[in-house]
């Protein structure tokens, strides 16, 4: 369904109001579908990406700055999302033995464990993109990182 027909609104000032609002609308359409699939594992959307970035680590650790750096929200507290994260089993927490300072971060058994649950609910919402092209996707990416690339 087009822009116009899913927000009831027939004129847009230009394409570059239009793009815009249907970049919004879009991104807040998929991330709806992304936290449904996740609700059923008591986990939200920062969360489960604090568990993918973890799992994702060549040594296994990273600290709470290394998670900020990466992270899809620039905007949580990683601090309090890691420490739900900790109570939930989900991840570990350590000491840096080179600095007592630093605390490290890893995935839990448990928290690898929920990741392989939550795969094929992740899985179906992907398949939302399943009827455009390759080619297409990749056109959208490329645009979506052009638009990025001016707003830092």
């Amino acid at each position: 369904m087009k822009i116009e027909e899913e927000i009831k609104q027939s004129k847009f000032n230009n394409a570059k109001e239009k793009a815009l609002v249907n970049i919004i609308y879009t991104a807040n359409a998929v991330e709806d579908a992304f936290k449904k699939s996740l609700k059923s594992h008591g986990i939200s959307l920062p969360q489960y990406n604090v568990l993918r970035i973890l799992k994702g680590r060549k040594d296994g650790y990273a600290t709470c700055g290394d998670l900020k750096e990466v992270m899809l929200d620039k905007n949580p507290d990683v601090t309090r999302l890691c420490d739900k994260l900790v109570t939930k089993k989900l991840i570990l927490r350590s000491n840096n033995k080179s600095n007592r300072r630093q605390i490290l971060l890893k995935i839990s058994d448990k928290g690898l464990k929920t990741l392989e649950e939550i795969y094929p609910h992740f899985s179906a919402v992907n398949e939302l993109l399943s009827h455009v092209p390759d080619d297409r996707l990749e056109i959208l990416s490329d645009t979506l990182d052009m638009i990025r690339e001016n707003l830092q």
